[in-house]
C-alpha cells in the first residue's frame, strides 16, 4: 500500500513541476510588448511575488528544521515566523507606497482593473490546491489516531494565506504577459 501512496506522491510532484515550468514559460515578455513601460500594478506584483516566495520559504525552512509539532511549541520559532511576516508586509507597503508617489497617485486604470479581476483565478487555484493537499495528507496521515494535531491547522492556515497571496501576485504578472482585452 506504501508504494501506491509514493507513487501518487511522484506522480503529484512531477505534475507541480511541469505546472510550475508552463507558468514560467508564460511569464517571458511577449515581442509585441517589447519597449512598453512596466506598469505600477505590475511592479507591485513582481515585489508580491518575491515578498510571498521568501516568507513562504522562510516558513518551510522553520517547520523542516523544527518540525510542525516544534514550530507550534517553540516560542523563538513563533518570533522568526512572525519577524518574516511582518517584515514581508513592511517591504510590501513600503514597495507600495514608493510605487505610488512615483507613478503620480495613480496605481490601477482599467487595464490593470481588468487584469486584477483575473487575477483571482489564480489565486483561487492555488488556495484550492494548498487546501485539497492539505486536506488529503492530513486525513491519510492522521486516520487511524483520529485527531489532527492543532500545530498543523496554523500552518494549513499560513501556508493558505501565503499561497492565496503569492496566487494573486503571480496572476497579476501573469495577466501583463498574456493578451487581455478590456470591454470598454
Amino acid at each position: 500500500m506504501d508504494i501506491v501512496w509514493v507513487g501518487i506522491a511522484v506522480l503529484g510532484c512531477a505534475l507541480v513541476i511541469l505546472a510550475l515550468g508552463r507558468f514560467v514559460w508564460n511569464l517571458r515578455p511577449q515581442r509585441e510588448m517589447g519597449g512598453l513601460p512596466v506598469t505600477s500594478l505590475e511592479k507591485l506584483g513582481w515585489v508580491g511575488l518575491a515578498v510571498t516566495s521568501f516568507v513562504g520559504l522562510g516558513l518551510a525552512t522553520l517547520v523542516v528544521f523544527e518540525g510542525a509539532t516544534g514550530f507550534h511549541e517553540k516560542e523563538s520559532s513563533r518570533l522568526i515566523f512572525w519577524a518574516l511576516l511582518m517584515s514581508g508586509i513592511g517591504v510590501w507597503a513600503a514597495a507600495w507606497a514608493v510605487i505610488k508617489r512615483r507613478s503620480g497617485e495613480t496605481v490601477v486604470d482599467e487595464r490593470d482593473r481588468a487584469i486584477l479581476a483575473r487575477s483571482l483565478s489564480v489565486e483561487s487555484v492555488v488556495v484550492l490546491l494548498s487546501l485539497v493537499t492539505w486536506t488529503v495528507t492530513l486525513t491519510e496521515v492522521y486516520w487511524d489516531s483520529g485527531a489532527i494535531p492543532i500545530a498543523y491547522l496554523q500552518l494549513l492556515f499560513w501556508s493558505t494565506l501565503i499561497g492565496g497571496a503569492f496566487g494573486r501576485s503571480l496572476g497579476i504578472v501573469m495577466g501583463y504577459r498574456r493578451e487581455i482585452s478590456v470591454d470598454a
